[in-house]
């Protein structure tokens, strides 16, 4: 089943920080400047989570993943829960990732 993860992110380093959105950019959404959402298996959340520790630098860095809810049956609108102020946020199918 897959989860919609919000991926919120703080790098110090520009070398890193362009690995991270490179990164990112096959897994999710950019919705914000180091704010990715994402649609996610368990099996995916580990790669991906795996991919990140090897970029970051754990004393330097921080990463943060928020599991926002299943995925199943809300593609076409958000979940009602979500609370959006401003600019439409729009989700599209993201089943196709690029790893």
């Amino acid at each position: 089943m897959r989860r919609f993860v919000l991926v919120s992110y703080d790098i110090s380093n520009p070398k890193r920080l362009r690995k991270m959105y490179k990164l990112m950019r096959g897994y999710g959404e950019h919705i914000q400047l180091s704010v990715f959402i994402c649609q996610l298996t368990e099996k995916d959340k580990i790669i991906l989570t795996e991919k990140i520790a090897d970029i970051i630098h754990k004393r330097e860095d921080q990463v943060i993943l928020v599991n926002l809810g299943s995925v199943e049956g809300k593609r076409e609108s958000l979940p009602a829960h979500w609370k959006i102020i401003g600019a439409a946020l729009t989700i599209s199918d993201n089943s196709l990732m690029i790893y």
